[in-house]
């Protein structure tokens, strides 16, 4: 498989992002537990996983590891993370000891260590950039004060990247930043702009800031075209109307789309799901609770396209007339 794409994959409340190219493997965070990214890459006959970052220790980036660490059908070369010393639950706690145990017995490569003084990756005709955390957000770690005195979370430490297409900024994955680290990549002088942008906390609440000066902020420094939420219907209910809002107030060409349909759009689901969804895996495909459900930027001779764009507006004209994202 030579395809060169990205895709954003309906997890459910969740992140998944998968790059792919030269026959080549990244995924940054995996949705939560279970086998839901793992059924992806079944479906496209992945076998080889060149490495996989955990933006931050959230249960909802980092739960899907767990199921391909332990397929047989599935080899992850590198896992790449943070610590991240306020996390005391089960599933983290069982990841890292299964990546400690890999890593010592040579099976994996396990890294401590994402910030934004990494050296772009390539992958074919994609290029990985991590612009944030950056090493003093490090450093400091997660209950620490920044330079403003603000209290630093596991939010405020999540790794972010662009990737970009034969060098052309392509898609801005935010993992689940909040003010300080947004106010770091531009410290930190990253540039961010891009054409496509998966919004961070799914469309909710941020722990540190305003969220609507949040959200103009990021749509002002990203200028994205499309802005992406991944988000599960039957959770928090994101995203959250007044954030949609302050997106279409910043761009009033913005395309928007959410990977599910949100109750807020229609508290109906559709009598028929599916048809206008690509392919690969999506969550809610049936349950019928898909909206845009898995994106996937075909990159091709160029040019990037959003696979599934016009089967998707047609979808929303039908069954969500109510949806936020319209007009």
């Amino acid at each position: 498989m030579s395809l060169t794409d990205i895709s954003i994959i309906d997890v459910g409340h969740g992140n998944s992002s998968v790059l792919h190219s030269n026959n080549q493997t990244i995924i940054i965070d995996c949705g939560s537990k279970g086998a839901g990214l793992l059924q992806y890459l079944e479906e496209r006959n992945i076998t080889e996983i060149k490495t996989v970052y955990l933006s931050h220790a959230d249960q909802d980036h980092i739960g899907g590891l767990l199921t391909l660490l332990l397929s047989e059908n599935i080899k992850v070369h590198e896992v790449m993370l943070n610590s991240d010393g306020s996390k005391h639950t089960k599933i983290w706690d069982d990841l890292i000891t299964i990546l400690d145990f890999r890593g010592r017995e040579g099976d994996i490569k396990f890294e401590v260590s994402i910030h934004s003084e990494l050296l772009p990756v390539v992958l074919g005709e994609l290029t990985l950039n991590t612009v944030g955390p950056s090493k003093y957000l490090v450093a400091k770690g997660v209950g620490n004060n920044d330079r403003k005195t603000r209290k630093i979370t596991s939010n405020s430490i999540s790794a972010s990247f662009t990737v970009s297409y034969n060098e052309k900024p392509i898609i801005f994955l935010s993992g689940d930043i909040d003010q300080i680290g947004l106010d770091e990549i531009l410290y930190t002088g990253f540039h961010v702009t891009s054409e496509h942008l998966v919004f961070p906390h799914h469309g909710g609440k941020i722990e540190e800031g305003d969220v609507l000066e949040f959200t103009k902020m990021l749509i002002s420094v990203v200028a994205p075209k499309s802005v992406i939420f991944s988000v599960g219907r039957k959770k928090f209910n994101n995203p959250r109307p007044e954030i949609i809002k302050a997106v279409k107030e910043s761009s009033a060409d913005v395309r928007i789309a959410c990977t599910q349909l949100s109750g807020t759009c229609s508290k109906e689901l559709p009598a028929e799901n599916g048809i206008h969804l690509h392919g690969y895996y999506s969550k809610g495909r049936h349950t019928m609770e898909c909206c845009s459900g898995t994106l996937v930027l075909d990159c091709k001779d160029g040019k990037v396209e959003i696979a599934n764009h016009k089967t998707h507006q047609d979808f929303i004209s039908v069954a969500a007339l109510t949806a936020m994202c319209r007009s």
